[in-house]
């Protein structure tokens, strides 16, 4: 009965874990030892939780995409969504649709959203 509820717990804990590319502190120089003091103290409970749970390089990975990678890193390494059409096929021609959406205080706004024009 505890190695099932093992099982489970471990199966439950990767299934959650998120998908991470290969790690590339190796070729950035980055690694929680040379980070500044400043983002060590912030990043280390988090650091030290993961190589603890998941193991080094899912670690250093994390670490890498949180401490090392600029802004332009992270937004070019994200995957783009493909816009689908109401069949579930990507659209070949988009177009920006304003719609209207409720702020955080109760205001409405207007926000571009891609729809299919096919």
């Amino acid at each position: 009965m505890r190695l099932l509820i093992a099982a489970a717990l471990l199966s439950v804990g990767f299934a959650n874990l998120p998908a991470m590319a290969a790690p590339q502190e190796k070729v950035h120089g980055c690694t929680f030892d040379t980070i500044s003091e400043e983002d060590r103290s912030r990043f280390q409970s988090r650091y030290k939780r993961r190589l603890r749970l998941h193991g080094a390089e899912v670690a250093d990975t994390w670490l890498h995409e949180q401490a090392c990678m600029t802004a332009e890193e992270r937004r070019a390494a994200r995957p783009e969504k493909p816009v689908l059409d109401k069949d579930g096929n990507p659209c070949t021609k988009t177009r920006l649709e304003m719609r209207v959406s409720p702020g955080f205080d109760g205001a409405m706004t207007m926000s571009p959203v891609p729809v299919c024009d096919d």
